[in-house]
């Protein structure tokens, strides 16, 4: 008896006297084990912060359910029923969340998703939200509406998938966009809020006022309302403009109000590109750029217009055709001010000089520089100029070309050379059409050899 007590007393201080308790064993049990193992779950991380999102309604039931095989807690929620995912809220009429962690969310009726910091609504009649993949999925005729700097533009098609967290929208079936500058149609698109472009493919086209655009794939932005089309890209254009009389006779505005007539283009290249910077515009064309109306033909390797076509350049292998008045004008760089009616051709400019009715060539010139002025319909080159008719050549400092009379001057020390005769003069009229010259003002012979 007293052996039991002494270890009991043993034990006992053995127990609770040392600064380093032992563990005692209970069966095969470890207590400092089974400690261990209650610690653990308290080391995870709070429930609520699983989940990043949050989810209600005015009413809530609650099941048991096998989903894919998996018994899983169904929450029904309804009346103003919500889901939110960060930022973006998420509506519906009732909203069938899977799961205490709401992986998947069945949206029906009314649903409506708003991301207000991308200024992006959603709505359609059912959707389905996915938290791992962190999408909503809309279907039967979705619309998504963008408003941003007072800018609203609307977007339908026949099935929605929206990446919550990159603000991405991915469309299929046929897409309409719908904005105050443009209508775009096409099939399959991708919205980049961010980014405010829409991509779309399958050849698309754009709809505005008084044109049409096509191409092989389009990017539109929708804040600056500015378009990117590649590959074949066309635009068709009507415009309306001042009907020239005929017989050159003029219009009295204060009796007679002038007549316009409707001008149909079209502006094809590789690749379009439209920038809206405001009230100005630039329209770009690279890539086999051609101009055609019914009066002209104008190609370049690149053309750019501005300021709503009243200013336009073109760059590299640039040949500008116009029919009314039977000439050319070809060179590596030409500028146009319509607001002025100045035309400025540089880069080995030449000017060739066309039957009206046949096109057919008839002579040619050459020099540094030429210019044009609509107003007065003529044409003033400048340095070393030379011109080429069907039976003579002639060379001088500076010309100009009347149209209306197919009248060229050639001024500043001018020659001409017909057959093996060079003779010079103070002034040289040439009619490049019909090869007729007239030499004025001091008429001298140039023997063969000697420099002029």
């Amino acid at each position: 008896m007293i052996s039991i007590l002494i270890l009991f007393i043993f034990l006992s201080f053995s127990v609770f006297g040392s600064e380093s308790p032992i563990p005692i064993l209970f069966g095969s049990e470890d207590l400092l084990k089974k400690e261990i193992q209650n610690f653990i779950p308290e080391k995870k991380k709070d429930k609520k912060e699983k989940i990043p999102i949050h989810w209600g309604g005015s009413s809530l039931t609650q099941e048991e359910r096998v989903v894919d095989g998996i018994p899983m807690k169904v929450f029904v929620l309804g009346g103003g029923a919500y889901i939110t995912h960060k930022a973006v809220k998420l509506g519906a009429r009732e909203i069938e969340i899977i799961g205490e962690d709401a992986l998947i969310g069945n949206l029906k009726g009314q649903v409506i998703v708003e991301d207000i910091q991308n200024g992006v609504t959603l709505t359609a009649a059912k959707g389905v939200y996915n938290k791992i993949l962190g999408t909503v999925t809309l279907d039967n005729q979705p619309i998504l509406t963008q408003k941003k700097d007072n800018k609203i533009v609307k977007i339908r098609c026949q099935s929605i998938v929206r990446y919550l967290d990159d603000a991405k929208t991915v469309l299929s079936g046929t897409v309409t966009v719908v904005s105050e500058d443009f209508q775009v149609f096409g099939e399959d698109a991708v919205f980049f809020e961010k980014e405010d472009r829409i991509d779309l493919k399958g050849e698309p086209f754009l709809f505005s006022e008084n044109r049409f655009l096509i191409g092989e794939t389009l990017s539109y932005f929708v804040k600056e309302g500015s378009i990117q089309l590649d590959g074949n890209a066309t635009i068709y254009q009507v415009s309306y403009e001042s009907k020239k009389k005929k017989n050159n006779e003029e219009i009295d505005s204060k009796t007679e109000t002038e007549p316009k007539e409707r001008i149909l283009s079209f502006f094809t290249g590789d690749t379009l590109t439209h920038l809206n910077k405001g009230k100005d515009t630039i329209t770009t064309m690279n890539g086999n750029a051609f101009l055609y109306r019914l009066s002209s033909e104008f190609r370049a390797n690149a053309i750019e217009s501005k300021k709503n076509n009243k200013e336009i350049e073109a760059k590299g292998l640039v040949n500008y055709l116009d029919r009314e008045n039977g000439y050319k004008m070809v060179g590596g760089f030409l500028s146009y001010d319509k607001e002025k009616g100045y035309s400025y051709l540089t880069d080995e400019p030449k000017i060739l000089f066309l039957d009206k009715k046949t096109l057919e060539e008839k002579g040619n010139l050459s020099s540094v520089y030429i210019e044009r002025f609509d107003e007065k319909k003529e044409m003033v080159a400048r340095g070393d100029v030379a011109v080429e008719t069907q039976t003579a050549t002639a060379k001088g400092e500076f010309a100009t070309y009347f149209e209306k009379e197919d009248q060229l001057v050639l001024e500043g020390n001018p020659s001409l050379t017909k057959d093996t005769t060079t003779v010079s003069a103070g002034k040289i009229i040439m009619y490049p059409k019909t090869d007729k010259v007239i030499l004025t003002d001091g008429l001298k012979v140039i023997p063969s050899g000697s420099k002029n």
